[in-house]
C-alpha cells in the first residue's frame, strides 16, 4: 500500500529516475509513512469492496458502515428485504453514512423493568465500495473524485523526502528542525518518528473522530 508514486518522490529530491540504488530504501520509507498517515487519520484508504451486517437503529437516517468514504453501494437489505429508497450524501458518505429518508427500521430488544431501548437485531446487510484509488493503481486519475486526493499523496511525498534526506544526513535522533519560519519536532529516531507537526496540519480534515 503506497500513497505516494516513487517517481514522484524522486523527482522532490532530484535523484534521476535511472538512478535506483536508493529505490529500495525509498520504497520502504513509502510503505512505513503511508502506514502511519493511515494510523493517524483513523481508517484505510485503498478503495475495496466490503459486504456488512449492521443492527437496525430506529428513527434514524443514517446508518454507519465501518469503511469510507462511500463510492458506490451494490446492494442494500433489511429485514430480508430489499432496498433501494438509500442515499450516498457527500457530506455523510464521507465517513461512512449512508442516508434513507424513511429512517432504518427493525426488530429493537428491550432490557429491564422499564423496557430501555438497547441495540437492535443485525437485520441490515450493505455490500458496498469504499476508499479510494492510490497512485499506481488502474483506475487512478489525480484530482478524481474516486481517487486519493492529493494532498494525501503530497504529505506522504514530503515526509518520505524528510526521512530520506535526515537518513542521508545522519541525522537519526534529531529532536527538532525549524526552517523558513516552519519548526518540527521529532521522537527518539529521526527514522522511526512519527508525522510532523506541519504534515499532521495537512492531514486534519481528513481524520475520523468516531461517532457518539
Amino acid at each position: 500500500m503506497a500513497l505516494c508514486n516513487l517517481s514522484d518522490v524522486k523527482t522532490m529530491l532530484n535523484i534521476p529516475l535511472t538512478d535506483t540504488t536508493s529505490d529500495d530504501k525509498l520504497a520502504l520509507y513509502i510503505k512505513q509513512v503511508s502506514s502511519q498517515i493511515e494510523s493517524y487519520i483513523g481508517y484505510k484508504l485503498k478503495r475495496a469492496e466490503y459486504t456488512e451486517e449492521l443492527q437496525a437503529v430506529n428513527c434514524r437516517q443514517v446508518i454507519n458502515l465501518n469503511h469510507f468514504p462511500i463510492q458506490s453501494v451494490a446492494s442494500v437489505t433489511a429485514n430480508g428485504e430489499a432496498v433501494t429508497d438509500y442515499k450516498i450524501l457527500p457530506k455523510y458518505a464521507r465517513f461512512g453514512g449512508l442516508y434513507r429518508g424513511d429512517g432504518w427500521t427493525g426488530t429493537l430488544y428491550t432490557q429491564g423493568f422499564t423496557h430501555d431501548v438497547i441495540s437492535g437485531a443485525w437485520e441490515i446487510a450493505v455490500t458496498y465500495t469504499a476508499g479510494y484509488y492510490l497512485p499506481g493503481d488502474e483506475g487512478y486519475t489525480e484530482g478524481a473524485e474516486d481517487s486519493l486526493p492529493y494532498d494525501i499523496s503530497a504529505a506522504c511525498c514530503q515526509m518520505v523526502c524528510l526521512r530520506y534526506m535526515y537518513d542521508a544526513q545522519g541525522a537519526t535522533g534529531l529532536k527538532a528542525h525549524t526552517e523558513g519560519g516552519i519548526s518540527d519536532t521529532y521522537g527518539d529516531s529521526a527514522n522511526e518518528a512519527g508525522l510532523t507537526d506541519s504534515v499532521k496540519r495537512a492531514l486534519s480534515k481528513y481524520v475520523f473522530y468516531g461517532v457518539a
